[in-house]
């Protein structure tokens, strides 16, 4: 439920209407409706709902430890994106933007040879 009220939250802002204003309208609208207990909830679903589309145009480059990030970047070509740590990679980077994958990672590689080998 509470992701239903910040989803509609997002859209009214989106069409234009003043953050302050929306949120203001939300509360008088949860306390008329006697669930003003929802609204901590809701921040929190609101808060995943703009992290996630904040980050949808971003590229992402995972790394298997942080200091591997600036041979990453230099390898990927990508002058900008969110350096996460995937502690599941051995060594290697992978490049996700958008519907975008590049997989240079050790990993991939390693489970090519495996698919081969066992094929």
């Amino acid at each position: 439920m509470e992701n239903s009220y910040a989803q509609a939250l997002w859209q009214t802002i989106e069409k234009g209407m003043d953050p302050k204003t929306a949120i203001h309208s939300l509360v008088a609208l949860l306390k008329v409706h006697g669930r003003s207990e929802l609204m901590p909830r809701i921040a929190r679903a609101f808060k995943r709902l703009t992290e996630k589309e904040m980050k949808k145009g971003r590229a992402q480059i995972w790394i298997a430890r942080e200091k591997d990030a600036h041979i990453a970047m230099k390898e990927s070509g990508i002058e900008e994106a969110d350096v996460c740590v995937d502690e599941t990679l051995i060594g290697g980077w992978r490049l996700e933007k958008g519907e975008t994958l590049v997989d240079a990672s050790y990993k991939r590689y390693l489970l090519d040879m495996y698919k081969k080998a066992t094929a």
